[in-house]
């Protein structure tokens, strides 16, 4: 009878996940992609599509380009918690994850966790899948406000252009104090671009210098002209 060859990977992972199950129940969760020594499963995959579709009420797609995106995602988000970690970034607290649901129910279900049971449900979701989710959230935004915010300099001439090319063409009849009075969040609204950019720049370089391996090679980068003769994992 022919084995199966299994990665060192694939039996540490696997021998994980049928530890937290009862001996008498088989559970195969096949590795999607590895991020260094951290690996990406395919139900986090569908997980990580069920949730995006969830919070933007699309219908969830499981076609090879959106499992390519999620997966992308899945490891920008290995490699943030990487760095989180190595520079022991402030996590939320665990107890503040049932803040975050409540808010998020009341603001988009209008309290009734009735009506919002039922929209998890039609996404085969459950309220800890959220929760945790929102917890990822909350500590990206830490991370983007700790790690790159305090070294983006927005100056008067900034705030003065922005307003030129992007507000005022839309405003009905212009006043002179429409700047001064949209100031502030004229300054936030660059801050956070110019926040995302650096995290952009950041993560493509933290690609560069990690090992990225795709288990399931339908989920590797397309090639295009430009990456044609380069590895999939980025070296």
């Amino acid at each position: 009878m022919r084995r199966l060859a299994l990665s060192p990977r694939n039996v540490l992972a696997t021998a994980l996940m049928l530890m937290s199950v009862p001996a008498t129940a088989v559970i195969v969760d096949r590795v999607a992609a590895a991020v260094g020594t951290k690996v990406i499963t395919d139900s986090e995959i569908d997980l990580r599509i069920r949730l995006t579709a969830f919070q933007n009420d699309e219908t969830p797609d499981f076609s090879p380009a959106a499992r390519r995106q999620a997966v992308e995602r899945l490891i920008d988000q290995r490699l943030v918690e990487r760095e989180m970690d190595v520079g022991h970034y402030p996590r939320l607290e665990a107890e503040r994850g049932k803040v975050l649901l409540d808010d998020y129910v009341a603001s988009n279900y209008k309290g009734s966790r009735e009506a919002f049971d039922r929209a998890l449900a039609d996404y085969q979701l459950t309220p800890q899948d959220l929760e945790e989710d929102l917890i990822r959230q909350t500590d990206l935004l830490t991370f983007l406000s700790l790690r790159f915010r305090p070294a983006v300099q927005v100056t008067e001439d900034d705030v003065r252009k922005y307003f030129n090319e992007n507000v005022l063409p839309r405003l009905a009849k212009a006043r002179q104090d429409s700047l001064n009075e949209m100031r502030a969040q004229i300054e936030e609204q660059l801050t956070a671009e110019r926040s995302n950019r650096e995290l952009d720049l950041w993560l493509q370089d933290q690609r560069k210098r990690t090992k990225i391996e795709y288990e399931e090679k339908d989920l590797a980068p397309q090639s295009t002209p430009e990456t044609n003769g380069k590895e999939a994992n980025g070296k």
